[in-house]
């Protein structure tokens, strides 16, 4: 018998919260190349990228309200501080610092699974489809987690 989706991305969170806490941080794979601004102490966003596609992750929401999985069509530009990386298959933004949105290219579809660490919980999974449509931008919740594990411009 199998390990379910939220019950994997919960040993991997709990065992990524026992790493820092002791002092150690262990990526497996190949280092991100996301690296933006000053770390943050709590309440950091992370998307990791589990798919075989590249996308970018951007710094900053940069709008009022919206929680995990949100999206929006226009890109959240918030000046000179705004930054964006790009994650290649296997990467993810650093845990030490507060990655906010990644981007669902226009022609996909993006297999999602979210989580937020409790006490606020709720984990979940989502389809973003982009099939035919245009490029939108998904806010990850502070505290959490976007877990994008398959990106397909054929299926869904």
């Amino acid at each position: 018998m199998g390990i379910s989706r939220t019950s994997a991305l919960k040993c991997v969170r709990s065992a990524a919260v026992a790493a820092a806490m002791a002092g150690v941080v262990s990526v497996a794979g190949p280092a991100s190349t996301a690296s933006a601004g000053a770390s943050c102490n709590n309440g950091c966003s992370q998307t990791w990228n589990d798919s075989g596609t590249g996308f970018y992750a951007l710094k900053n929401w940069c709008k009022s309200g919206g929680g995990n999985g949100s999206w929006t069509t226009k890109k959240p530009t918030c000046g000179p501080d705004q930054k964006r990386d790009y994650l290649y298959p296997g990467d993810r933004t650093k845990g030490t610092q507060d990655w906010d949105v990644f981007q669902v290219d226009g022609g996909f579809c993006y297999d999602v699974d979210f989580e937020v660490t409790p006490p606020w919980g709720n984990d979940f999974h989502k389809a973003f489809d982009r099939r035919g449509k245009s490029t939108i931008w998904v806010k990850v919740a502070n505290s959490g987690f976007a877990k994008v594990r398959d990106v397909s411009s054929k299926h869904c």
